[in-house]
């Protein structure tokens, strides 16, 4: 599992960036399936999908920070405030994939119609939230760390 492997620290980062680009349209084929279940209303196996990339998107996220910033911070740190705040959504992130799943996970079999609302909207969001980061990382985080590796 990838949460298990270390990061690779000898990669040059275009060849790093061109991996993450990859894995985000891995992860996008999963977000579809997570909204095409959303959508059939089964909660549980929209939940079931996340959790199976959660690690993946953790480990995924790590390597942005320890690697993407510290070029960026070292060799173009004058234009890193776009860049930080982007990272920064990292912790929502976490947040949803160690906190917010498993209360899902537990509401998906709830009799409660207004608390299984609640889990299919916060699913929907995280799906929303987590492609426009991704956009925002290919716009501007992965473009800068590009040129700032370059920047020799």
């Amino acid at each position: 599992m990838a949460s298990a492997s270390k990061i690779n620290f000898d990669e040059p980062i275009p060849e790093m960036i061109k991996r993450l680009k990859s894995e985000h349209r891995k992860f996008e084929s999963n977000l579809v399936k997570v909204k095409t279940s959303i959508e059939d209303n089964s909660v549980t196996l929209a939940s079931e999908i996340i959790r199976s990339i959660s690690d993946e998107i953790i480990h995924h996220a790590v390597e942005e920070e320890a690697r993407l910033m510290r070029v960026i911070m070292h060799k173009a740190k004058e234009e890193s405030a776009e860049s930080i705040k982007i990272i920064q959504e990292h912790n929502w992130v976490m947040n949803f994939l160690k906190n917010r799943i498993i209360t899902i996970e537990k509401v998906s079999t709830s009799s409660d119609p207004d608390e299984y609302e609640q889990a299919r909207n916060d699913l929907n969001e995280f799906v929303s939230n987590l492609r426009k980061h991704f956009k925002e990382e290919e716009a501007i985080v992965f473009p800068l760390a590009l040129r700032a590796e370059a920047a020799d």
